[in-house]
């Protein structure tokens, strides 16, 4: 696979809604204490399906609404620490009244605190610390937990941008991370695989998804690490174009960026995450779910058929290159197949994530078919097929949304 120059976590994050998808008419309230000496309180709507009787089921319900919002209301983090730190000191009697996923949204919940002391290493490292330390005490009691293997998973790869990552200059030399990352990738295999011998395909949802999320996340900023510590000594370069920050083979970061292993492990186990949503039985609740992992494997398939495509494109029509036989060591005929190869399966998930309701998915799916239709003879039946097809979606949607399309509509038709 190619190196993807955008991290696809990162998009999904950005057009997350802030609002909670829950409906008012159907819910019950839960209130918990911002801070032990705070005289405010924190009141949050469940869904009424919560046993009201239940506070583990309750904690668990508010996990899930935190884990689908944007995460940017430690107000709501705090709340779910304390509720942890309240249900613990009550069943501290009886221990075994604590279930496993209180373990895993307690120590997920300590992890997460880093985001907001990012300035403080120390405290950072002290919260991750704290995190891990909650899954492996939650392990003792539930070696084959599969909630705090994806628990831990999430936290060992969480903590490499934040506590190590952060510390890192271009000049930097040391022991290479892809240790403890390829730990954290085992680990979340471990949980996988737990959950599909013992077919608990419900495990795999929106905020498990986060640790694939992350771990393209992690890689996007490991390929562009560098260019900003970079930035402002070549503003004379008329190129554009940011190259790659070069890094010593002794660099911490060296072996993740030059082992493509990490990109192919993050699209296997995406689509296997698609498999695994395809085996619930509730289908109408993972929908949304199904057709945000669509779509981000749609364009990770775009995004590896950039280098092939360009170089077809370059071979095929650019003068200056007549004379060339290969470009990127692929000759233009191996650019033309594994472009069509790569866009076509790119097609086959940007169409499962369709949207009726959302233009711009209609619109992704022309512009793939206009990339595809590019690889094809000019005026060929096949290129002929796919442009008229996306100018049709492309009209669509652009009297949808009063034009906002146009200029793709335009440099098609030019």
């Amino acid at each position: 696979m190619a190196k993807r120059p955008l991290g696809l976590g990162k998009a999904a994050k950005a057009k997350k809604q802030k609002k909670s998808s829950t409906d008012p008419s159907t819910t019950t309230t839960s209130t918990i204490d911002e801070q032990p000496e705070a005289s405010n309180e924190l009141t949050v709507e469940l869904s009424e399906e919560v046993d009201p009787n239940d506070e583990f089921a309750q904690l668990k319900a508010l996990h899930a609404t935190y884990a689908k919002s944007d995460k940017d209301n430690q107000l709501v983090l705090n709340g779910i620490i304390h509720e942890c730190d309240r249900l613990l000191r009550n069943t501290k009697e009886d221990i075994s009244k604590i279930p496993d996923y209180f373990h895993a949204i307690y120590a997920i919940s300590l992890s997460e605190l880093a985001r907001f002391h990012t300035d403080e290493i120390d405290k950072v490292k002290e919260f991750f610390g704290a995190g891990l330390e909650r899954v492996e005490l939650g392990l003792e009691k539930y070696k084959d937990s599969i909630a705090l293997a994806f628990a831990k998973a999430r936290i060992l790869l969480n903590r490499l941008p934040l506590e190590f990552v952060s510390q890192l200059e271009v000049d930097s030399t040391g022991e290479g991370l892809d240790k403890l990352l390829d730990e954290a990738l085992d680990v979340y295999e471990q949980g996988e695989q737990k959950a599909d011998e013992l077919k608990e395909y419900d495990l795999f949802n929106e905020d498990n998804l986060d640790f694939l999320s992350a771990l393209d996340d992690f890689l996007d900023i490991v390929d562009n690490f560098g260019k900003d510590i970079m930035e402002g000594e070549d503003d004379d370069d008329e190129d554009d174009e940011e190259d790659e920050v070069e890094l010593s083979p002794e660099h911490p970061l060296y072996n993740i960026r030059n082992e493509d292993k990490y990109n192919q492990w993050w699209r296997d186990h995406t689509e296997t995450y698609l498999k695994n949503i395809d085996k619930q039985t509730k289908k109408e609740e993972v929908e949304v779910l199904r057709r945000e992992v669509c779509k981000r494997l749609g364009q990770s398939y775009l995004q590896e058929a950039e280098i092939p495509s360009s170089v077809f494109t370059t071979l095929t029509y650019d003068e200056g290159f007549q004379d060339e036989e290969e470009l990127h060591g692929l000759t233009k005929d191996e650019a033309g197949k594994i472009s069509k190869e790569l866009i076509s399966k790119a097609l086959e998930y940007l169409k499962q994530a369709e949207d009726k309701e959302e233009p711009q998915s209609w619109v992704d799916i022309a512009e793939a078919m206009i990339s595809l239709g590019n690889l094809y003879e000019l005026d060929s039946e096949e290129q002929e097929n796919l442009y008229t097809e996306a100018e049709k979606i492309l009209n669509k949607a652009n009297n949808i949304t009063n034009g906002k399309y146009t200029d793709v509509l335009e440099n098609l038709l030019q």
